[in-house]
């Protein structure tokens, strides 16, 4: 039975890893699709949102079940917890019984049309659809939200900075005008050399 589907207000996002999985921080659980909503705490739309999965929290668990320390999926923002709210979105991994690898999230421009691969930066604007896992541990209960399609409003394009930027060009070695190198890249000295010869084929 398909779980029912429910949908963010169009916010900020960052640290978005929803193209690829990536690892989580313990290394024993599978790759993931991630990624962090960030609400305006004085937008009214962004609190309903929020009670209305504090609703869900409820008809899942009971209005008298003991919600884990980590129950909700949201949080103050360590640095603006005045200004906003963070919504965290994960799916994990798995293996099917065929032995083929589960799906990410379906992605969509603001046209709806599918996504063209890009990274997406922080600061890129999204609505995102999703699912409800509930769970149950020693420490209380929680939900989980499973994304399950994105729609990128706005992209703000991922950067990645070159540290090799400052530097100027300068005289001196080049490697275009060397011919002699290891296997490595890297000059080889007389050492490596003598070594290289060493090695019986």
């Amino acid at each position: 039975m398909a779980k029912d589907l429910f949908r963010t207000p169009l916010a900020e996002v960052r640290w978005a890893h929803l193209i690829t999985p990536r690892q989580q921080l313990d290394k024993s659980k599978p790759l993931a699709w991630t990624c962090d909503l960030l609400l305006a705490n004085n937008d009214e739309e962004a609190r309903s949102f929020l009670l209305a999965m504090e609703d869900q929290f409820i008809a899942l668990h009971g209005s008298r079940r003991r919600r884990a320390e980590k129950g909700f999926p949201w949080k103050e923002d360590k640095d603006r917890p005045q200004e906003l709210t963070v919504v965290r979105f994960k799916l994990p991994q798995f293996q099917r019984r065929d032995g083929s690898l589960s799906q990410g999230p379906r992605i969509v421009d603001a046209k709806k049309q599918a996504w063209d691969g890009r990274a997406i930066g922080n600061g890129s604007q999204l609505i995102l659809a999703f699912d409800i896992y509930d769970w149950e541990g020693e420490n209380g209960c929680g939900i989980t939200f499973q994304p399950r399609a994105v729609q990128v409003v706005h992209l703000v394009p991922y950067e990645q900075l070159d540290p090799t930027d400052g530097f100027e060009e300068r005289e001196g070695y080049s490697t275009t005008s060397e011919s002699t190198a290891s296997a490595s890249g890297w000059p080889a000295d007389e050492g490596e050399k003598q070594e290289q010869e060493e090695v019986p084929f």
